[in-house]
Formats: C-alpha cells, sequence, structure tokens
C-alpha cells in the first residue's frame, strides 16, 4: 500500500512537470513544422579566445556597472532582451562610451552619424543616448525582417542587419533562394553571407559587394559574450547605485559578485 502510494506521487509529479514543459513551448507556425528549429550550443570557447574572455570579465566589473540601468530600461522599452542587447554593446566597444573608429562609428553602440540622425541624436558619446538609440535600431531592424524567419533566428538576422545593412541582408537572402539554401533560417545564411564578397555573386545582386563574413563572426560573439552573462548569478546584482552627483556607480553587492566572477574568468581558461 505504501509502494502504490510512493508510485502514484511520483508519476503525479512527473505528470506535472510534463504538463508544464509542454505548456511553456511555444506553438510553432506552419513554417516551422516542415523543418523544426533547433539552435545549437554556442561553442564560447572557440569564438573568443582566452584574452577577449578574460577583458569581457574584467570589464563586467569596471565598466557596466555605470550603464546596466540604461541597458535594462531600453532593452524594456523596445521588447529586446537586455543582456543580448548590453552583449552587442560590448561587441561594438567594450562598453566605451568615447569608443570611435577609422569607417566614422562612435559610442557604445557605434552608430554611424546617419543613423544616429535618423534616431535624432546629435551626441553620439552620450552614452544614454547611444544605447537607446542602438535599442531602438535593432527594433527596426528586427521589425523589418520578414515574419517568415523565426525566433531566435530572427533576432540573429536583426542584429546582421545592424552590422552589415538590411540591404546586404535582402541580397543574401535572395541568393540564398538561388543556391537552394533556406533564406529563413540563420545557420544557413552563415554560408551564404561570406558569398557576398565574392564578385561572381555580388555583381548579380541590387546592394553589391559585402564583406558578409563580418556579419557572422559579429553575431557570433555576440551570442558568446550573452553565454558568459548568462553564467554569472541573477541574484547578485552587477550595479546600481548614484552617487551624489547622480551618476551610476558599482553598489556594494560588486565585492560578493567579485569572487564568482574571479572563478569564472579561471573555468573559462583566461
Amino acid at each position: 500500500m505504501g509502494v502504490h502510494v510512493v508510485f502514484s506521487k511520483v508519476a503525479e509529479k512527473t505528470s506535472e512537470r510534463l504538463s508544464a514543459i509542454k505548456s511553456s513551448i511555444a506553438t510553432p507556425g506552419l513554417h516551422s513544422l516542415t523543418r523544426p528549429q533547433i539552435t545549437a550550443p554556442v561553442p564560447v570557447r572557440k569564438i573568443l579566445p582566452a584574452y577577449d574572455r578574460k577583458m569581457f570579465f574584467k570589464h563586467l566589473r569596471t565598466r557596466f556597472p555605470r550603464y546596466q540601468e540604461h541597458f535594462q530600461n531600453a532593452a524594456e522599452k523596445y521588447n529586446l532582451p537586455w543582456k543580448l542587447l548590453a552583449s552587442q554593446a560590448y561587441q561594438e566597444s567594450h562598453w566605451n562610451r568615447r569608443a570611435k573608429s577609422p569607417t566614422g562609428v562612435r559610442g557604445i553602440m557605434m552608430l554611424t552619424r546617419r543613423t544616429a540622425a535618423s534616431l535624432g541624436i546629435r551626441n553620439r558619446l552620450d552614452p544614454e543616448k547611444s544605447i537607446y538609440g542602438g535599442a531602438r535600431f535593432l527594433a527596426r531592424m528586427q521589425q523589418r525582417i520578414p515574419t517568415s524567419v523565426p525566433m531566435p533566428d530572427r533576432r540573429f538576422f536583426a542584429l546582421a542587419a545592424y552590422n552589415v545593412g538590411l540591404g546586404h541582408m535582402e541580397d543574401a537572402r535572395e541568393l540564398a533562394q538561388r543556391i537552394k539554401k533556406n533564406p529563413d533560417h540563420w545557420q544557413d545564411m552563415t554560408e551564404v553571407l561570406p558569398l557576398l564578397s565574392q564578385k561572381k555573386y555580388y555583381r548579380t545582386l541590387r546592394y553589391g559587394k559585402a564583406r558578409g563574413h563580418e556579419p557572422v563572426i559579429y553575431v557570433r560573439r555576440i551570442r558568446a559574450y550573452q553565454v558568459l552573462f548568462d553564467q554569472v548569478p541573477s541574484e547578485n546584482s552587477y550595479v546600481t547605485k548614484r552617487n551624489k552627483n547622480g551618476n551610476m556607480k558599482a553598489s556594494i553587492s560588486q565585492r560578493f559578485l567579485r569572487p564568482h566572477l574571479n572563478r569564472l574568468e579561471r573555468n573559462s581558461g583566461a
């Protein structure tokens, strides 16, 4: 009798867990039923060299605290994952608000002058404006990706468009169809985008030549940084207090976070 009761309770709990898992899975659209969408694990060590991982954890302690609130608020406003947005910013500028490149992009989100103007931003070096502008621009790219592209690939397409331009992404999707690749799946597009630098392909496309390998690397590194973010316990706050001048500064909880980050640095091979 006792064994039967125990077995019943175990079966009941198992059934509840299965029901919870089933309900947490979104009902796939017709497109995804033809080919299940599988997101492969991100091989962080292969994507990010040891030095890059070490510097990420260092900047997580020293730079990120003053900007976390902006990333969280901007991501919430534009319906984006805040760690993804912060990871993108790290790939762009290493959270350096004064960052600039020889091509003229500047600020934490490395906005071009033209993009900043379209977003109503005059000072690209203002970290808050840059973060909100970058989030708005990324959300805009995501909205313009065809609805046939499912999540999470839709977000990867948007990141790639942020980097290489929406026009070149449209070219890559057209080329994918020509060579019998799936234009709605990011994994296929990682093989197609690099072809935009080859004359036999880009001369037949509307927007011409592009360094198509760059958005592939760009998205890959952003995803790897997000994995590192996710390794840090959520119960620890990275930041968030203001000093007397109203500026963001690291909170005392950083003292409790530091040993964990040091351990992650060692485990990541940094």
